[in-house]
């Protein structure tokens, strides 16, 4: 909020700093003409005016008129090209709008920069003032944007806002139109699709060790997401070894024993344990102080071959790059990118797939969009999960060379049994549990119990061939809607 007024009052003062110096040839010219003290002040006034428009042929009395008549025409042109840069960007704006697909974005000067030229011609520079625009991104401070979206909630009601903010996680934005998106979650998304560790889990023999170095908000993302993320056989053991504070994170998961993956928090320091570093299939170094000495001395103290560093800004990264065992991650310039903040891919796979849904259970749909609004946050965020997953399960099939279109029988009841272990996760980190709801349904969400929070095995068939389906839906769309289906 501070930096926003900071904006203001450096916009205030530029408009002002402009309208005193536009004035400084009117103010030399009646200083002038009164010190000559041969015109009336209106006459004085007239001329002076007239240097503005270079109508001022006299010869001048004295420096002072002289100075104006020479600065006064300057004044002008620099007003006019203000006017005209004005103008330029209202019209541009206006054009941008109409096209159907603006962003205005709001932020600190670097981020706002970055994202806009990102966008290309469908970005609109937001700054100080409210533009209209099809989208919003805010990128301040989340007190601001929550403020922002306040002092213009009529005119946002038609329009999607992309509200940046780390206090809470996705799941907990008010409306359809409202999306909370945190840098470090889409961070946390992008680093496991990339490290891709099914290979080296098939290499270890299903078991294996990932380390984490430093936590806090960054370290909370990487760990949903590699327990979300890498799920590749039922059998599969990956300790996840969190180095760092993680106590606050441990009391309010209380399903975390339920993952079939243990997570393991560290109170002893890493040095102390550089065996198990050594062993680890995958090894972070999350953002956090001192990060650059961290670093050499894991390159002096352990023998991993790699060592993965989330680097926050470009000046460590540059620093890093050209380390033979370091694989360098900018993760904050990759989070902000267009397509990771709008999201709209992964989004319109969810819509899609929960529309299949509905039709599949033989109720009338009243279109996409409007079933997705009937959902309650928990439940959009659950399709969203399990069509972020499935990017997943595209690299296994192709590790193991099958085709989507024809799974054979056991390929397909391995994926079902995976995507329930999927969904299963997904409720235990937002602290679900098996249980048998006393309100005669399958779940109850205000005790957060479901009766298929249990092994694929133990299943009823209709359930399992929930799961079958799930995969082979998310097969059967195209590139813009593979996505998961909600029970």
């Amino acid at each position: 909020m501070a930096e926003q007024k900071a904006f203001k009052v450096w916009g205030r003062h530029e408009m002002a700093s402009k309208l005193i110096l536009f004035c400084v040839p009117l103010a030399l010219g009646m200083f002038g003409f009164h010190l000559a003290g041969n015109l009336r002040t209106a006459d004085a006034l007239y001329a002076c005016v007239c240097m503005y428009i270079l109508g001022y042929q006299t010869t001048p009395p004295n420096i002072w008129v002289e100075l104006a008549r020479w600065t006064a025409p300057l004044a002008t042109l620099g007003a006019a090209v203000t006017l005209l840069t004005a103008l330029q960007v209202r019209v541009r704006n206006l054009l941008c709008y109409l096209r159907g697909r603006s962003v205005a974005v709001y932020g600190p000067e670097e981020e706002r920069r970055e994202l806009l030229e990102a966008l290309g011609g469908s970005g609109i520079e937001g700054r100080d003032r409210f533009v209209r625009a099809r989208s919003y991104v805010l990128l301040n401070p989340e007190e601001e944007n929550f403020r922002f979206c306040g002092l213009n909630r009529q005119r946002l009601q038609d329009c999607r806002v992309y509200l940046k903010c780390r206090s809470l996680p996705a799941e907990f934005a008010a409306g359809e139109n409202l999306h909370l998106f945190c840098p470090e979650e889409a961070a946390a998304r992008l680093f496991w699709k990339k490290r891709r560790l099914y290979e080296t889990l098939l290499r270890r023999g299903k078991r294996l060790n990932v380390v984490l170095l430093g936590f806090g908000i960054l370290g909370e993302e990487v760990l949903r997401y590699g327990l979300l993320h890498n799920i590749f056989d039922p059998g599969q053991r990956i300790e996840y070894h969190i180095f760092g504070d993680g106590g606050g994170f441990a009391a309010t998961h209380t399903q975390l024993s339920s993952m079939g993956d243990p997570v393991i928090f560290h109170e002893e320091p890493w040095y102390e344990r550089t065996a198990l570093l050594e062993d680890a299939a995958a090894l972070l170094v999350l953002t956090q102080e001192d990060q650059l000495r961290l670093v050499r001395s894991l390159l002096l103290a352990v023998r991993a071959p790699e060592i993965d560093v989330f680097a926050a800004g470009d000046a460590g990264a540059k620093l890093l790059e050209g380390q033979k065992r370091l694989t360098v991650f900018s993760w904050q310039r990759e989070a902000q990118r267009p397509e990771h903040i709008l999201q709209n891919t992964l989004f319109a796979r969810a819509k899609r797939l929960n529309l299949h849904y509905v039709r599949l259970s033989g109720r009338p749909d009243e279109g996409i969009d409007r079933e997705w609004r009937k959902l309650d946050a928990f439940t959009r965020y659950s399709n969203v999960s399990a069509a972020d997953y499935h990017d997943i399960r595209l690299q296994m099939l192709d590790a193991w060379g099958c085709a989507e279109e024809a799974l054979p029988p056991d390929t397909l009841e391995r994926l079902a049994e995976l995507e329930h272990i999927r969904w299963c996760r997904y409720h235990y980190l937002h602290n679900w549990k098996h249980g048998v709801p006393t309100n005669g349904r399958r779940k109850d969400p205000v005790r957060r119990e479901h009766v298929d929070l249990c092994p694929y095995e133990e299943l009823e068939e209709s359930e399992k061939e929930k799961d079958r389906r799930n995969v082979l839906t998310l097969l059967e769309l195209d590139d813009g809607g593979r996505e998961g289906e909600e029970r």
